[in-house]
């Protein structure tokens, strides 16, 4: 098993609020990563620490070109940071944009 805690976290965000519940957070996807990779790769062990060490490489890329690269398709011009706060907002009744045009 690897040391989610080796992984730099964002609990040291200039601003950051709630230190505590964003590093709750983070070590709750970490576990719930490493549980889909268990049970969707079991023949690669190596595949969720591969994963982690990613991460920092990840933190260079800003947020417009992975806007870009992965919602643009889905929720076209709408900034994500507008999308992650209506789903947060809304709890479970969020609808997603493109859900209309493809019902």
């Amino acid at each position: 098993m690897y040391n989610t805690h080796s992984v730099r976290t964002f609990v040291d965000a200039c601003g950051l609020c709630d230190a505590a519940h964003v590093e709750s957070l983070q070590e709750k996807s970490q576990c719930a990563l490493e549980d889909y990779v268990r049970t969707q790769y079991p023949g690669q062990p190596t595949r969720f620490g591969k994963l982690l060490l990613r991460l920092p490489s990840l933190r260079t890329v800003s947020a417009q070109v992975i806007e870009q690269m992965f919602f643009v398709r889905l929720v076209g011009k709408t900034p994500i940071e507008t999308l992650i706060r209506d789903m947060l907002l809304s709890g479970g009744s969020f609808s997603w944009p493109y859900m209309h045009a493809i019902q």
